[in-house]
């Protein structure tokens, strides 16, 4: 009787990284949306915003594809006293300022291509963070859209928002 030796290699191929938006909602009073127009990687249905919403004091990551484009809305809203409630009625209560960003996994990461403002009458602050490569806080105030343009599929983009201290009111004399 003949013994066969059975040798099995087996060649682990490690996953390729891509990367992965962070958002840590610091605030205390608002709340974001993630808005993506294709659906990815959140994706509501038309009655529940669940998937997308960062509610206040929390945070959440996504993965980003790996070879295709993304654009996202980031909206800002002031949170009912309920979060369990319609897409609908949330996004009465979303501010006139939003942030943007595009996504573009090809090709190298330009510094100028990273645009940071923040609101001006929402009382917040954002802080955008390419992991490793660079840490942004937003100074200039502004009552338009936000807008972030970031190509790399290797690097962690994070946004942080923080509630900025209550201004004091003047007394009367």
């Amino acid at each position: 009787m003949r013994q066969t030796i059975l040798l099995v290699f087996a060649l682990y191929l490690p996953l390729s990284e891509s990367a992965t938006l962070h958002i840590e909602n610091q605030s205390r009073y608002i709340a974001v949306i993630i808005d993506y127009p294709a659906g990815y990687p959140c994706a509501p249905d038309r009655q529940n915003v669940r998937p997308c919403l960062i509610l206040p004091l929390a945070a959440t990551s996504y993965e980003l594809p790996e070879a295709e484009a993304l654009s996202a809305v980031l909206r800002f809203i002031s949170l009912p006293a309920t979060s369990n409630v319609a897409l609908g009625d949330l996004k009465k209560h979303v501010f006139k300022s939003t942030g943007d960003f595009t996504y573009q996994p090809l090709g190298a990461l330009k510094y100028e291509q990273v645009k940071c403002e923040i609101p001006m009458e929402e009382g917040i602050s954002i802080t955008i963070i390419l992991v490793g490569v660079m840490d942004k806080a937003c100074e200039k105030g502004t009552d338009r859209r936000l807008s972030w343009v970031y190509k790399r599929n290797d690097v962690d983009l994070k946004f942080i928002i923080k509630d900025l201290p209550a201004k004091p009111h003047p007394r009367p004399l």
